[in-house]
């Protein structure tokens, strides 16, 4: 029975790369007991692939149990396949075919984390935290990611139809024709007399240089940039370094954050380069329970460093650094959690996030506070070394009043009357008392 079970090439090539790795820990551990775990596991699969009452696919079989072992450990550890991981690259240039969406894998659903306004998904009404359930009349819940993006990519000016589910919402049917996307990263405009700048993710490699000239430009437009809002609302985060990048154009060098892994060789501390670009500016940052990762770094350092007040709801509270560890050509690449990130002050964000400074509700809010989707209602989320509470208080949260227009922004108007007043002294005071 056991060489029926192993007659397929591919099987034992599996069980040869499995055990392969073992040797860099068998002065550590008894590499026996790893080797019968993983025979248990190779049989499993073989019976699975020989015996089950329909035809199996391997590489998704395989797939899928390399994500539920990652999984269980938290929820942004993961197998990425060589299709995925080559989005994904794609993706961190901003430049790609497809809907102009950014996707994860949540508990078997595919969720919607960022739809580029300039994408056709947007047009067509597909917003960040939407639910992709089928494409094209495939369901694709359970799937792998893999399988969701393949069926989502096709060539340009084809139409394809996804079956969505927005939260609140029923299901519904969108079609949505394929385009090649540029996303902008950031916008910019004069506010009342005051500096705005949006930036919608960190995943784009130029935008530092793009938040640079945008500051130029609004100082030309005041002739003085002294007052300035970050809009990181709804921002899910990206690269490390741009978000290293952009908070040193507001601060004179120094600690951004420090990452910290299991041992002290893992370790790494990242600062600021010296020479801030408007040491004199007011600074309000704009967070959001979508704001996440590298927006919750920008934030919290600038928080952190008294340079600035973070104004809004508490952030989503992803404070992990995942390692992409390629495994190869034509094999994907691991995606590890292997450090935690924490504030200049030494705070973990991870699964609390960045609490304002001055609390202020959106309009979504409606005079309540509802569950929001935050890192902590992950499943298996990875959990903080500070497990002090650290949630909002109702009677802290301002809320517009009722006469308050539907179509304006409640946030931003806080915003631009803490820059006008004292109120933004008396906060920033108030920081020095926070830990």
């Amino acid at each position: 029975m056991r060489n029926k079970l192993w007659s397929g090439t591919k099987w034992a090539a599996l069980a040869v790369a499995a055990t392969l790795p073992l040797a860099a820990i068998a002065d550590e551990k008894n590499p026996q007991a790893i080797y019968d775990e993983l025979q248990i596991f190779s049989d499993v699969l073989a019976i699975v692939q020989n015996q089950y009452v329909e035809e199996v696919d391997s590489a998704s079989l395989i797939e899928n149990a390399l994500n539920g072992a990652l999984g269980s450990l938290d929820p942004h550890s993961s197998y990425v396949a060589p299709v995925q991981f080559t989005e994904q690259r794609e993706a961190v240039r901003r430049e790609y075919g497809g809907l102009g969406i950014e996707i994860q894998s949540e508990g078997g659903l595919v969720r919607v984390n960022h739809a580029i306004e300039e994408g056709p998904a947007y047009a067509a009404g597909i917003r960040g935290g939407d639910l992709i359930t089928a494409v094209d009349g495939i369901d694709i819940r359970g799937k792998t990611l893999d399988d969701a993006v393949s069926g989502m990519r096709g060539l340009k000016g084809e139409p394809v139809t996804v079956t969505v589910l927005s939260p609140g919402k029923t299901s519904r049917d969108v079609v949505v024709v394929r385009d090649t996307v540029r996303g902008r990263a950031i916008r910019h405009r004069v506010e009342q007399g005051v500096g705005y700048i949006q930036i919608e993710t960190f995943n784009n490699d130029r935008l530092t240089d793009d938040t640079t000239r945008a500051l130029a430009d609004l100082e030309k437009q005041l002739g003085k940039l002294d007052k300035l809002i970050i809009d990181l609302r709804g921002n899910r985060g990206g690269l490390l370094t741009e978000s290293v990048s952009i908070s040193g154009l507001f601060l004179d060098g120094g600690e951004v954050l420090s990452a910290r892994g299991r041992d002290a060789s893992d370790n790494e501390r990242y600062n600021a380069e010296a020479g801030e670009l408007y040491p004199d500016a007011k600074i309000v940052i704009l967070m959001s329970p979508g704001s996440a990762s590298a927006a919750e770094i920008v934030a919290g350092a600038l928080q952190d460093r008294g340079r600035g007040v973070v104004l809004g709801r508490r952030s989503f509270g992803k404070g992990s650094v995942q390692s992409v560890i390629p495994l190869g050509p034509e094999e994907g690449a691991l995606r590890l959690t292997t450090q935690r990130y924490y504030t200049p002050s030494g705070q973990s964000i991870q699964g609390r996030g960045i609490m304002p400074d001055l609390l202020v509700s959106g309009l979504e809010d409606k005079g309540e506070i509802r569950k929001r989707f935050r890192e902590d209602s992950l499943r298996n989320f990875l959990s903080n070394p500070d497990d002090s509470d650290y949630e909002e208080k109702y009677e802290d949260i301002l809320f517009p009043d009722e006469i308050f227009p539907d179509d304006e922004d409640f946030q931003l108007r806080k915003a631009v009357e803490v820059l006008k007043t004292s109120q933004y002294e008396r906060l920033l005071e108030a920081q020095e008392n926070r830990f």
